[in-house]
């Protein structure tokens, strides 16, 4: 049997320097958000070097997000990182990457700035269980309803950055060549619906309980090409029919299903956006909970596995093109290597530098491969 993935222990950029395997289709990953950067922080002329321990000078903001010293530096800010990395792609490959809502702008320009092309829809994931960290302006009657601070609203959302490697020449010559550059549109359709890019997540507490139909629902798509609107008439067009096919959730307090329900009702078996031929906008995905986060796996930045699964269908190439390889730096805790495995890569890379990560990944791995996917989307 085949080795169908590896976790290698490195720096990301180390790696990227030392590897000279074959090319991969695409790469998805979680990067560290930098929340707190020691860079800029501590990166000035004549300022006091950072120093990790716990007796250390500046230990507690030099180490990063939650005490992580993987969350310090700017890493993923650095356009050599990501020049590193897609060296390694195939041109055309599509990459996604999350990032934070308060420094993805960074990660795009340092993307960007390594000559990847930044699409124009950011997917957002947007989940419920965020905790805002105001501050009150204590003394002030005139600001007693009033909160400031970087985190004065209610953290609900993550961005995920889509770019694209430049096609070496023409796309469909490209795409022939490598089975690179498309996104698998029709394989990620949930039941039956065009893949979006608002992603909403249940708390982790919900429980789906089972299918439910509705009306069915034709599409209808012109044979040769996207039109304008108000400007198709007299081309040819080819009608799909689909059952309306939806999940019912038990939700609790704070779910934002429950809340866009409870608003709009009817719509958490889907929603439309008139604009897009009511193609719908979001996405339901359960958020990790402890079944699904393992045994000894403190990583504090978990991504739902069926939401990896989900991006990683999205990116996956046609079959004939197998092996398809995912790259997956960043690694961390393995879900987005068990998305991939799940969505039905042969084979995923990860690059993790913290060796208890990547060996809590082995694991959970391991566990996830003996069972089928819990909860699948397709």
């Amino acid at each position: 049997m085949k080795k169908r993935y590896d976790i290698t222990v490195n720096d990301v950029v180390a790696w990227a320097k030392a590897y000279s395997g074959d090319k991969f289709h695409a790469l998805l990953c979680d990067p560290p958000y930098h929340l707190t950067s020691i860079v800029k922080r501590f990166g000035s002329k004549g300022s006091a070097p950072a120093k990790h321990g716990t007796d250390g000078l500046f230990r507690r903001i030099s180490a990063g997000f939650m005490g992580h010293t993987w969350d310090g530096g700017d890493v993923a800010f650095q356009s050599e990182t990501w020049q590193a990395l897609c060296e390694h792609l195939h041109p055309g490959s599509f990459g996604f990457a999350f990032a934070s809502a308060r420094g993805w702008h960074r990660l795009a320009v340092a993307i960007e700035d390594a000559g990847m092309i930044i699409y124009p829809s950011i997917f957002l994931w947007v989940y419920g269980q965020g905790m805002p960290k105001a501050t009150r302006l204590r003394g002030s009657g005139d600001f007693s309803g009033h909160r400031y601070g970087l985190g004065v609203l209610k953290p609900a959302t993550e961005p995920l950055i889509v770019f694209q490697k430049p096609y070496s020449g023409k796309p469909a010559e490209d795409m022939l060549a490598t089975g690179s550059g498309a996104l698998n549109i029709d394989g990620a359709r949930v039941h039956g619906r065009w893949p979006a890019n608002f992603i909403i997540v249940h708390s982790a507490e919900c429980v789906m309980s089972g299918l439910k139909k509705g009306k069915g629902y034709t599409i209808n798509r012109f044979v040769d090409g996207a039109k304008p609107f108000g400007g198709g008439a007299g081309h040819l067009y080819e009608s799909e029919e689909f059952d309306d096919v939806y999940e019912d959730w038990n939700c609790v307090e704070g779910c934002p299903a429950l809340e866009l329900e409870r608003q709009w009702p009817g719509s958490s078996r889907y929603f439309f956006n008139a604009q897009l031929e009511n193609d719908p906008f979001a996405l339901y995905i359960q958020k990790v909970n402890k079944t699904e986060r393992g045994e000894d796996n403190d990583h504090p930045t978990l991504k739902p596995i069926s939401l990896t699964t989900y991006l990683a269908k999205l990116l996956l190439p046609p079959d004939t093109y197998a092996p398809r390889r995912l790259l997956v730096p960043f690694s961390g805790a393995g879900s987005e290597v068990i998305g991939a495995l799940s969505a039905g890569w042969e084979f995923v890379q990860g690059v993790e530098i913290v060796d208890a990560y990547a060996e809590t990944s082995r694991k959970r791995i391991e566990e996830w491969t003996k069972k089928p996917m819990q909860g699948s989307l397709f």
